[in-house]
């Protein structure tokens, strides 16, 4: 139906709610939510650092809806970043460092949990 062009490939997989609004993070720290159904951004969060964990939502013991993600590049795919691997050795972190050569430049190594209300999805 759509796509969205990323600088870097994403890691962190997607969350779909039952409102039609998709969360999902990238690897240079932006956590994002896109319309299901068109794709259109809707909001965005700069993070710490580059997201590779999965979006998570739930309902607080308040009654609140809430959507959680931890940011923190790393594995292999931000090896580069979080292991301070050298750039000129395309064949470290079996390979990504060569995929990942910039990643440096848009994020940095750390790690940090977000959560953040949903709007409108109050306790009832």
């Amino acid at each position: 139906m759509w796509e969205i062009p990323e600088h870097f490939p994403v890691w962190s997989g997607a969350l779909a709610t039952a409102g039609d609004v998709v969360f999902y993070g990238t690897m240079d720290g932006w956590f994002k939510a896109v319309d299901a159904r068109s794709g259109k951004e809707l909001w965005r969060f700069k993070t710490s650092s580059g997201v590779i964990g999965q979006p998570i939502s739930y309902r607080g013991p308040d009654g609140q809806q809430y959507v959680a993600v931890l940011a923190g590049v790393g594995g292999w795919a931000g090896a580069i970043v979080s292991a301070n691997l050298d750039p000129r050795d395309g064949t470290a972190a079996l390979g990504f460092v060569n995929a990942m050569r910039d990643l440096r430049q848009a994020t940095t190594a750390g790690g940090m949990l977000y959560v953040f209300a949903l709007p409108g999805a109050g306790s009832r």
